[in-house]
């Protein structure tokens, strides 16, 4: 369900000003049933799905959230869009995971104002747990995969039209959580059987066929990601978060005290390409990793919830969902971290501060100013809505004090910027500006 995202620090222009120094504040969805998945295309179009046939989707960032109808009334345990318009919800039949009559895989080729069943060839009582959608080569088309129950794997080659089972030996157990690296690189993650102890499956032909990795505890696993072909982390019941540095080859588990438990159960972990990690699970609990999952530190989330998954578009904006009869949506620009929000722009010393663009909107250039409290490396940098880097408008050793610099965007087309502000690489501020003409 999840890939690779830029790890620019983007904020919302919907968002910018209404976080602060909270680290995760709450977003109001409609209708109270628990939410049980997350997806989110960039920083402003979010999806989320849960229970009851639940369907949300925000256009800004989740400020607000409207409920989209769809086929099921059932459990959606999965979401994800691979562009605008097209895009996937899937699920079982209730909360327990018992099979029935259909495996619950929808498609949308209209931004989910029509949905149609797709049809899973194995038999007709198979849950959907998870969904992958990952880019190929060049030329090749985005190849797509949902794991379920009974150990299924399923692949589609052509935007989640039609879909095929993975022809290799997949193992016994039911699979939970999917991953993958690349078009034909993943792992998959569960319960392991009465039989084998099929935890931890690996393929490097997309399907074609399968290795068992180890898991050192043989015991239930919710979630994996990995934030390069080589690092990755799994997290599971009692408390059982494990990382890797080698695609799996060998898992050690974690003994950081901020994670392990009989009472941390952990429903779902995001790794991003820097080793920045954030695990969810029950009782409201969030932790976060800067070191690829080797050590932890607990973040507050103010709930007693159970969190269900977590998801983030980069190093510093994401969100969480759970609950049980209620919807719980958390929402972060800082990576979850309290108490971390930016300075006003003062003349306090030893402070570094980013101002807002003047005049903002604006139609051809704007002004930017920082304070600096003391001397260094600093570098002020403009990224577009997708977190691609526009232009860099400082690079140098600026001593401490106040600053300006002008943008001139005559030559970019109208839209939503970001502008962040580093001082010897290590973040001050990133703000939101719309150039609009």
């Amino acid at each position: 369900m999840k890939q690779y995202y830029f790890t620019l620090l983007i904020i919302t222009l919907f968002s910018v000003n209404a976080i602060g120094q909270e680290g995760w504040t709450s977003q109001t969805a409609p209708y109270a049933s628990g939410l049980r998945a997350v997806h989110a295309l960039d920083a402003v179009n979010v999806w989320a799905s849960g229970l009851d046939g639940l369907l949300i989707h925000s256009m800004d960032g989740g400020e607000t959230w409207d409920s989209v109808p769809n086929l099921a009334s059932r459990y959606l345990t999965a979401v994800e869009f691979i562009n605008a318009d097209t895009g996937f919800v899937a699920g079982r039949d209730n909360e327990t995971g018992t099979l029935g009559n259909t495996h619950l895989l929808q498609r949308t080729v209209n931004g989910g104002v029509d949905w149609e069943y797709k049809s899973l060839p194995g038999g007709s009582q198979n849950s959907v747990f998870d969904l992958d959608f990952v880019e190929g080569p060049p030329g090749e088309p985005m190849r797509g995969y949902a794991v379920g129950g009974l150990a299924n794997v399923w692949i589609s080659n052509d935007y989640g039209d039609t879909w095929d089972k993975a022809y290799g030996d997949c193992g016994e157990g039911n699979f939970n959580s999917c991953f993958f690296a690349d078009s034909i690189t993943g792992w998959f993650v569960g319960t392991p059987s009465n039989v084998k102890p099929y935890t931890i499956m690996y393929t490097d032909d997309g399907g074609n066929s399968f290795v068992e990795q180890t898991d050192p505890n043989e015991i239930k696993l919710n979630g994996v990601c990995f934030g390069s072909d080589l690092q990755g982390i799994a997290v599971g019941l009692v408390g059982i978060v494990m990382y890797t540095s080698d695609g799996g080859v060998t898992w050690e588990t974690c003994t950081d005290e901020d994670v392990t438990g009989s009472s941390n159960n952990w429903s779902s972990v995001f790794l991003t390409e820097t080793g920045k990690a954030w695990a969810v699970g029950k009782y409201g609990k969030i932790v976060h990793s800067s070191d690829w999952g080797h050590t932890w530190q607990a973040q507050v989330s103010n709930l007693t919830d159970n969190l269900s998954e977590v998801y983030f578009i980069n190093d510093s904006v994401g969100w969480i969902v759970g609950g049980l009869m209620n919807n719980v949506i958390l929402y972060t620009t800082n990576g979850g971290e309290s108490g971390t929000g930016t300075e006003d722009f003062s003349d306090n010393a030893g402070t570094y501060s980013l101002e807002q663009n003047y005049p903002n909107p604006f139609s051809s250039s704007t002004l930017i100013n920082y304070k600096l409290g003391y001397p260094g490396q600093i570098s002020l940098t403009v990224y577009d809505i997708t977190g691609r880097k526009i232009q860099t408008l400082v690079n140098e050793f600026q001593s401490e004090g106040k600053h300006s610099v002008i943008w001139d965007a005559r030559h970019f087309s109208d839209g939503i910027f970001f502008y962040e502000l580093k001082v010897d690489q290590g973040l001050v501020d990133v703000k939101t500006m719309l150039l609009k003409r």
